[in-house]
């Protein structure tokens, strides 16, 4: 079952009650239609499509129970889909869950290493090597970055400096080469 199947099924009220009455414990048809808070004429269709979708399953005679593989399984599904359009959207993997679609969505606390490749990817990508900015510029070019509001652009022209990915000098600022230089045109 794909997720998209199973949101369909359960955006129907009557199944979507039937299912949660089955997932809190209901077995037995009398405590589904009590937990369900639906007549026979409603919920029988109800289980019955429920059944033949593999959401629900026969636990005995005259009882039913949740199929915790299918639902697993539709949980799987999404869990991949979501990794691939983590990495369509970041496929690089050290940038991934901090950066999207040119928006800084999180800063990396505890791991100096990753915090360092975030802040010099996103130097690298706003300012050109060897070319000089005045502080309203840097803001300005830092401002779509911060979209996503882990930080504002002023804080981040901080962090920018304070990590050594940008340097400033008489109000001047430019972007620093991996190896600590500065290449002035």
């Amino acid at each position: 079952m794909t997720p998209e199947e199973f949101t369909l099924l359960l955006s129907e009220p009557a199944l979507r009650r039937v299912f949660c009455a089955v997932d809190l414990g209901g077995a037995s048809p009398p405590e589904i239609l009590a937990a369900a808070g639906l007549e026979a004429s409603q919920a029988a269709p109800a289980i019955g499509k429920l059944l033949r979708t593999g959401l629900l399953r026969s636990d005995g005679p005259g009882r039913l129970a949740v199929n915790e593989e299918t639902v697993a399984g539709a949980a799987a599904v999404a869990t991949h889909r979501q990794e691939e359009q983590a990495v369509a959207e970041q496929p690089d993997p050290r940038l991934r869950g901090f950066v999207r679609g040119g928006v800084l969505v999180h800063l990396p606390e505890d791991d100096a290493d990753a915090r360092r490749a975030v802040l010099r990817h996103v130097a690298e990508t706003a300012f050109v090597p060897g070319d000089e900015y005045d502080e309203r510029y840097v803001t300005d070019r830092l401002r779509p970055w911060c979209a996503g509001g882990a930080v504002d652009a002023v804080h981040l022209r901080r962090l920018l400096i304070d990590g050594g990915v940008l340097r400033r000098d008489s109000g001047r600022y430019a972007l620093v080469n991996p190896d600590g230089s500065t290449v002035a045109r």
